[in-house]
This record gives structure tokens, sequence and C-alpha cells, in this order.
């Protein structure tokens, strides 16, 4: 949970126990305290992340454990059903409503995102996202996240859903699956240009301290590999684990 979760939590908690006009004065009491200490801010900031990571890691064991090989568990044409109506509950069984990747965010996705089944649409600039997933979420250069590689373990995974529960508008989905074709995948490793152009942007740089190094050194080296094998799995069902498996050509 994000220090910006637990603000609203609380202010969500005060209004349901207190009077309107007490719970008014109690909320924006219970704000003042918060931002009037930057320092505190930060620190439990940081100490909430601290412990998302943790558990994300303690929780990528017991996922291993269940669902065996990560191939079969991530690569499957269900994956968005199957992560939100089975993983999730089975990660955090005592939380009620798991309904932060229930939205189709497809028509106002970030150009961005590298395909896959994990993608955002218009989210909010707080910048949670690469703290919760610094190997898969990156920020535009209006602060807005986004997937720039897609979970290769439990572990990224899980980091990718926490960054998504913290997004204050819900702005992720995770049926890319439904969406990704062959073509569609061609036509956006085509225009790839544009984000490496894009990733030397000064404003890019700035707000990403290093991931926008990453995304730029994997869109030339692994990524096309990658990208081929997704197409190879939206063609025929199943991730490609064999040796000399005739992977889609992007060109």
């Amino acid at each position: 949970m994000s220090i910006l979760q637990a603000i609203k939590d609380l202010f969500t908690a005060k209004v349901s126990v207190a009077p309107p006009a007490q719970a008014a004065q109690e909320s924006v009491a219970c704000l003042d305290a918060y931002w009037t200490s930057p320092a505190g801010i930060v620190r439990q900031y940081l100490a909430l992340v601290k412990d998302d990571l943790a558990q994300a890691e303690a929780d990528s064991l017991r996922l291993a454990a269940h669902y065996g090989d990560f191939a079969d568990f991530f690569y499957r044409a269900d994956f968005d059903l199957f992560l939100r109506r089975e993983v999730l509950p089975f990660q955090q069984p005592t939380t009620v409503h798991l309904g932060f990747l229930d939205k189709d965010h497809w028509g106002a996705k970030n150009p961005f995102n590298f395909p896959g089944p994990f993608y955002s649409g218009e989210s909010d600039t707080c910048g949670t996202g690469p703290d919760q997933a610094p190997a898969n979420i990156m920020l535009d250069a209006d602060g807005c996240e986004f997937v720039f590689r897609q979970p290769a373990t439990y572990y990224e995974v899980l980091c990718v859903v926490n960054a998504a529960a913290v997004e204050v508008l819900d702005s992720y989905s995770s049926n890319g699956n439904d969406h990704w074709t062959t073509e569609a995948c061609r036509n956006w490793w085509h225009n790839r240009g544009r984000l490496l152009r894009a990733l030397q942007g000064e404003e890019i740089i700035k707000r990403n301290e290093g991931q926008a190094r990453l995304y730029f050194d994997y869109l030339q080296g692994a990524a096309e590999m990658d990208l081929r094998r997704y197409c190879y799995f939206l063609e025929t069902g199943h991730y490609p684990v064999a040796e000399g498996s005739a992977l889609p050509a992007l060109s």
C-alpha cells in the first residue's frame, strides 16, 4: 500500500464512522499532519514500498510452489480472468475487493506499453508505479505510467499487480491477450523508432532515474526475441519453450 492509499483509507475510515462535519474537520487535520512533515511522508512511503516488495517476494514463492512453470502460468489465453478470479484471491485470501484490474483500458492505452497481458491506460501522475515494479514500469514525459517490459517471473507479476493496486485511477488492465495480434505487434514494433527517440528526451530521463536507459537498451536487444515469442503464443496458444521453434518475424 502506498502513502497515497494510506491517506485515502484513513479519510474513508473517518468519513464512515463520524458525523459529516466532524469527519470533514478530522480528515483535513489528518491530511495537514501528513503534508506538513515531508520527511515523515518520504520515510513512511519508502517503508511501505519496502514492505510491498518484501511481501511480493514471499508471495512469489507461494505462487511458484502452487502453479509451477512460469511460462505455463503467464502465457495463457485466459490470463486476465485467471489472474483476477483465481490468482489474486489465492494470493490475498482475506481481501474482499480486488477489482483494480477489472477495467478494459485498451482504447486509451499508453502507446509506450510493451505488448503483452499487462498495460496501462491514462494513469495518474503520482509516480508510484516505478517504485512498486522497477523492472517493469516507468513514466512517460507527462508522468503517466506504462509497462516497459512484461513480467518474466512470479515476483515481477506481483510487483506489477502492486503497481496497479496503488494507482489511484485503476488505469491498469491485464487483458492484453484479448487485443494484441501478431499484426498489431508488428505495427507496434515498426513504430519503435519514435519511442527510442522519446527515451532520450530530457524529461523522460529525469523522471525515470535510469529506467529510460533500461527500456532503450531492451528495445535494442532482447525485446525483439521476446516479442516474437509472444507472437508465437498469440498464434499457437502456448509459449515456445523448445529450441528451434519457428517464431513469427516482425518485419
